[in-house]
């Protein structure tokens, strides 16, 4: 599997995907279960990492009984290598180090090369111009669950390439503890999330957004706000698990199921070439993501 530059970079611009391949990368192979522990997160976070990075082609698996270790591809191009080589050691030493190297990543444009890592930070500016940044809002009426849910698994999934946001027509006092409790069981992290009317991303100084997306048919009905920047619009309904009654395990159910479809949905979306589509093409697929109702896993 041949790795392009820009995927490999978008791979790096996550804290715990780095940490994970400076382990295995100065380690050799390493077991699932050990990174779990030396990373200090839950083991379903430290798995979606790692099997993003097998995808990639960065990374290779070995199951011995119920263990899956892991090791660095050892068809890894000569050009990635030489930048785990220069980067990884420069991470690992200070928490100012990653600091540096995580900005290093994300914003390369604001980065002034020495000469050691000029060919590959030329490298890494041409992988991120091919895919801009893309800024996404995510609209229910109470910005408690479907819509928060969106948020996360967007910023997740994104990989860098999109900024995920959410809000409410009519928000909630809080994000519904249900969401909450099942987005941190799945290794989430939830500072930070709030029910937040949608008010504020129609101000002059708000971000100016690409897509604004609703996944309830209420939202759906309302008037909107006009958005600064125009963006592409679509729906994406889905049942609301709040109003689901019935026992906690019934409930619970609901809003896993609302995060099944959710997440099935964003993979899709996140996985367009939406640099290299024209709109009329991504309006198609964003309506189509909307409309096609993903298949139980």
């Amino acid at each position: 599997m041949e790795i392009e530059s820009h995927q490999f970079f978008h791979a790096l611009s996550d804290a715990t995907r780095l940490r994970c391949l400076a382990l295995l990368h100065s380690q050799g192979e390493v077991c699932v279960c050990e990174l779990t522990r030396t990373l200090g997160q839950s083991q379903p976070k430290i798995s979606r990492h790692l099997g993003l990075l097998r995808d990639l082609g960065l990374v290779e698996t070995r199951r011995a009984g119920v263990w899956v270790h892991y090791r660095i591809a050892p068809n890894l191009p000569a050009w990635a290598v030489s930048v785990l080589d220069i980067a990884l050691p420069v991470f690992s030493a200070s928490p100012q180090g990653q600091l540096d190297l995580q900005v290093w990543f994300n914003k390369p444009e604001s980065c002034v090369p020495d000469n050691s890592m000029e060919s590959n930070q030329k490298t890494l500016n041409r992988g991120y111009a091919m895919e801009p940044v893309y800024n996404v809002l995510f609209l229910c009426t109470g910005n408690s669950a479907r819509s928060i849910m969106a948020e996360v698994l967007l910023n997740h999934w994104g990989e860098g390439r999109f900024h995920a946001y959410s809000a409410g027509s009519h928000p909630r006092d809080e994000v519904h503890p249900r969401t909450l409790e099942l987005l941190k069981r799945l290794g989430f992290a939830i500072d930070g999330l709030r029910s937040k009317s949608w008010d504020e991303f129609a101000k002059p100084d708000a971000p100016s957004m690409d897509f604004v997306f609703t996944v309830c048919d209420k939202a759906k009905n309302e008037t909107c706000p006009v958005w600064p920047g125009q963006p592409m619009t679509a729906h994406w309904g889905i049942d609301d698990p709040v109003e689901v009654e019935g026992t906690e395990i019934e409930q619970m159910q609901a809003f896993r199921e609302a995060f099944r479809v959710l997440e099935n949905r964003i993979k899709i979306f996140s996985h367009l070439q939406l640099s290299q589509l024209d709109k009329m093409r991504i309006q198609k697929e964003i309506d189509r993501i909307g409309t096609e109702m993903p298949a139980a896993e």
